[in-house]
C-alpha cells in the first residue's frame, strides 16, 4: 500500500533529524499553518509556524522591493542556534533549528534536498 502525504512528510522529518546538529524541523505552510514538526514539546507549534511565515514573508517583500530576486534561504543565528528556513515552492517552507556550532554547509545542503521532496509531495509531482 502506498505511504500517505504524511507518512511521506513524517519520513523527510525524520531523515533530517539523522543528519546531526539539528535541534528542531519542520514544514509549515505559506499561510502560517503547521504540516508536520519535530520540535520540543515546550515550543508552541501554532506559533512558531506563524512566526516562520511572517518572516518569510518578510523578506520576500524586502527582496521584492530591492529587486534582489527569489529568496533561497533565511538564516537566523541566536545564542542558542540557528534557525533556517528555506522555500520548499510556493506552498511551504521548510525550518530547522541548529546547534549554535552546526556545519551548516552539510546541514543547508541537506535541507534543500528535503524543502525540494516537500515541493514534490505536497504538489503531487511525480
Amino acid at each position: 500500500m502506498a505511504k500517505t502525504k504524511k507518512e511521506m512528510l513524517d519520513d523527510i522529518l525524520t531523515s533530517i533529524l539523522q543528519v546531526g546538529q539539528i535541534k528542531a524541523c519542520g514544514i509549515v505552510s505559506s499561510e502560517g499553518q503547521i504540516i508536520d514538526s519535530r520540535a520540543p514539546s515546550d515550543v508552541d507549534e501554532g506559533i512558531f509556524s506563524a512566526l516562520c511565515s511572517t518572516i518569510m514573508g518578510t523578506v520576500e517583500a524586502a527582496s521584492g522591493q530591492l529587486k534582489t530576486g527569489l529568496v533561497g534561504q533565511i538564516s537566523v543565528k541566536t545564542e542558542k542556534g540557528i534557525i533556517v528556513l528555506i522555500p520548499a515552492g510556493s506552498k511551504a517552507i521548510f525550518t530547522a533549528l541548529t546547534e549554535l556550532d552546526a556545519q551548516l554547509g552539510l546541514i543547508l545542503s541537506e535541507i534543500e534536498s528535503r524543502a525540494e521532496q516537500v515541493n514534490t509531495i505536497l504538489n503531487n509531482i511525480k
